[in-house]
């Protein structure tokens, strides 16, 4: 039975769709158009669709694909439960009969029909063991959705010559899966595509292009130095150091090794192109920089082609520690290819017997160098990789910016006084087995923005732990960026080329255009997102014709782009929200814990620009207990504002959750007249324990919730009153 979006049932939850008015399905010659279907999805769980023409359908057939990577074919065709229907939204249940696998599925109209096919890999980026490439021997990791269901999996490259290699997955994933290259791969650029283990052949999907590049040469010549004995605080090795790193920098490059001892130093590190500065181990060799009234911009520097392993960097007043990437102005190109490895570093600014002013004073003097704090690892540039360090600085531990292939795995960063961590503009981050946490109370937490530039896209932050964050807002993890570039219509002229409204433009409008989101908010084709290519005065060059999709009654925003964030397995205790925060599109938060932390958000507003958020799903999370100063769960925001008439958040699934005490799922679109929030899915969750299971606000358009399970919960659901 097909029933309209608008109709709430009982507490049985077969299905709620809630707020929106019923809407009257309407034949069209056109096929419907899908922009987006949401997935991972087993039998029995429902898929919400975004696109156009939806209400014109008029039934749904599924069909698993057969697993068979070589050949195509399919079992028997079911007809799936409609749930309920819109123009721009369609939500589905997957025949509980099936098996789980990649399923086929039509979508038939009267007069036509349209194809779409779930659980098939969806590669957001590929990433190797040179960053945005990977070497002989090597490995390339490919990150987004179902991407290694099974041992199955395979990644086939194709080379420019058209020769042909399968690689097998090293173990299954379906977030994020590893294939190992072998030795005797040939260097060059390979066309990539994967089949996830599930499925036929159609199921294969292109991953886009890789380049295999040489293994970096380790026969380069090492130079040894001893510390000065016996220790003394006037000695100073910043002289002769930098001297022998010059001395391999004429040798076309090799190894600094200091062996054990104290090396106190007086000044910065320069580090040239082509270096590696080594300890005997992080244990035996500590580089002890004397306390400096007026500290130097960075105590290591480098540009490129460097490395700093098995050592402890010990400082008091300092600015960045480790600053590595950058080129004398924002402007030059940066840098890349720099490894910190094994490396314990404690920078303290506050250390010593100080007086009741000067903890204050020192922190001024480190915000007056930089507003927004100093860093003990600041680095940019290419194929950056930071293993098992233990990071201590008085402010941030690190940040990260205009990074591309960038790896940060099995470290400890620890927060210092007003401090935060930050992943800046990034494009390809792998940030997983690292614990970050707050060592003063002043510690906030952090997150991705993009604040370096107009685009951040493609992280994985997996099997991390983030902890006892007490200062300024505690957000453990948030996406930031504020202000916009353009809201308003278009007008398409042809192709990829569409016009502005000069009235329309944002505060960033003189800033880069490049790789900016483009999202439809309200009208034909909501749900639409491109990418701005360029801009020439009112014209602007996108990355794909959305010309069909739009008309003059569209309305679009132009903002910071934020895609593709995959935060998974992750462990917040002790810590505010981990959340995105606006202009978000597809991001997934799935199998994370939090203990006496406030949850999982995504929240979408006019921070100094309408900031929209599309395609968020929170999928088997854990919320333990209540959060410091309030309960703990999922909550979904739109922020509607004065004389707004635009939706801002679409596409959320809230899936698999389990809230234990005190935990509520909250869904609120802040206004009567204009909903922000619309194709909500609630779907399969645990409540127990709790005041209130499920809050639906204003707002909230085109809502269904199913399956949910609750236990000793006073008010299972609560519906604000029309």
């Amino acid at each position: 039975m097909n029933l309209p979006f608008g109709i709430i049932c009982n507490i049985s939850q077969r299905f709620i769709v809630g707020l929106a008015l019923c809407l009257v399905a309407s034949a069209s010659e056109a096929s419907p158009e899908v922009f987006w279907a949401s997935d991972p999805v087993k039998p029995g769980q429902t898929v919400q669709v975004t696109g156009m023409g939806l209400d014109a359908v008029k039934f749904v057939q599924v069909r698993r694909l057969e697993d068979n990577a070589a050949d195509t074919g399919s079992g028997q065709p079911a007809s799936a439960e409609i749930l309920g229907k819109s123009d721009s939204t369609l939500s589905f249940v997957v025949p509980p009969s099936f098996q789980n696998g990649v399923f086929s599925v039509t979508l038939q109209t009267p007069e036509a029909h349209s194809n779409i096919t779930v659980n098939a890999p969806d590669v957001y980026w590929i990433q190797g063991d040179r960053g945005p490439a990977a070497s002989p021997g090597g490995w390339l990791r490919l990150s987004g959705r179902n991407m290694a269901i099974t041992g199955k999996a395979r990644l086939k490259l194709v080379s420019e010559s058209g020769k042909e290699m399968q690689l097998e997955v090293q173990a299954p994933d379906r977030w994020s899966a590893s294939f190992p290259l072998p030795d005797a791969v040939a260097t060059g650029v390979y066309r990539a595509s994967l089949w996830n283990g599930t499925g036929d052949a159609s199921a294969w999907r292109d991953a886009g292009m890789v380049r295999v590049e040489p293994r970096p040469h380790t026969d380069k010549p090492v130079v040894e130095l001893l510390s000065n004995q016996p220790d003394d605080p006037n000695n100073d090795d910043t002289a002769r150091i930098n001297a022998a790193m010059n001395v391999l920098h004429d040798r076309g490059g090799g190894t600094l090794l200091l062996h054990f001892g104290i090396y106190r130093l007086a000044g910065t590190l320069n580090i040239p192109d082509g270096v590696r500065l080594k300890g005997e181990s992080r244990d035996l060799v500590t580089l002890i920089w004397n306390d400096f009234e007026n500290p130097p911009p960075a105590l290591i520097k480098g540009f490129q082609d460097f490395a700093i392993e098995d050592m402890t960097i010990n400082t008091r007043r300092h600015f960045d520690v480790i600053k590595g990437g950058f080129g004398p102005t924002r402007a030059d190109p940066v840098g890349g290819n720099i490894t910190i490895r094994n490396v314990t570093m404690r920078a303290s600014s506050f250390l010593g017997h100080l007086r009741d002013n000067l903890p204050q004073q020192r922190l001024e003097a480190m915000q007056k160098h930089i507003q927004t704090g100093v860093a003990g690892l600041l680095l940019t540039g290419r194929n950056i990789v930071v293993e098992d360090c233990d990071i201590l600085s008085s402010m941030r531990p690190f940040v990260v910016t205009r990074v591309t292939g960038a790896r940060l795995s099995g470290n400890t960063f620890r927060t210092g006084r007003r401090g935060w961590y930050g992943i800046s503009a990034p494009d390809g981050v792998i940030f997983e087995n690292n614990r970050v946490i707050g060592t003063d109370l002043q510690a906030s937490g952090g997150g991705i923005n993009t604040f370096g530039g107009p685009i951040a896209r493609n992280v994985l932050m997996r099997n991390n732990r983030i902890e006892t964050l007490y200062g300024w807002d505690r957000e453990a993890l948030t996406s930031d960026g504020p202000r916009g570039y353009y809201l308003g219509k278009l007008t398409a002229e042809g192709g990829r080329s569409v016009r502005m409204e000069v009235i329309g433009l944002g505060k960033l409008k003189d800033k880069n255009w490049e790789g900016t989101g483009l999202f439809v908010l309200q009208g034909r084709g909501v749900g639409t997102v491109a990418k701005i290519v360029k801009r020439d005065g009112d014209m602007l060059e996108l990355d794909r014709d959305i010309s069909g999709n739009i008309d003059a009654e569209s309305v679009v925003t132009i903002v910071p782009m934020q895609e593709n964030y995959l935060i998974i397995g992750n462990d917040f205790q002790d810590v505010g929200s981990a959340m995105v925060f606006g202009t978000g599109y597809k991001q997934t938060f799935a199998e994370n814990r939090a203990l006496r932390a406030t949850g999982f958000k995504t929240t979408s507003l006019n921070y100094s620009h309408p900031q929209p958020n599309f395609y968020t799903q929170f999928l088997d999370n854990r919320t333990i207990s209540a959060a410091f100063t309030n309960n703990a769960g999922i909550i979904v925001t739109g922020r509607q504002f004065k004389d707004n008439t635009t939706l801002l958040s679409l596409g959320i699934v809230i899936r698999g959750n389990e809230l234990h005490a005190s935990g509520t799922i909250s869904v609120d679109g802040q206004s009567q007249t204009y909903p922000s929030v619309r194709n909500v899915l609630i779907e399969q969750n645990t409540i127990d324990h709790s005041d209130v299971g499920i809050s639906i606000g204003t707002g909230v358009e085109e809502l269904t919730i199913r399956d949910n399970r609750m236990s000793d919960v006073k008010i299972p659901q609560k519906h604000a009153s029309p």
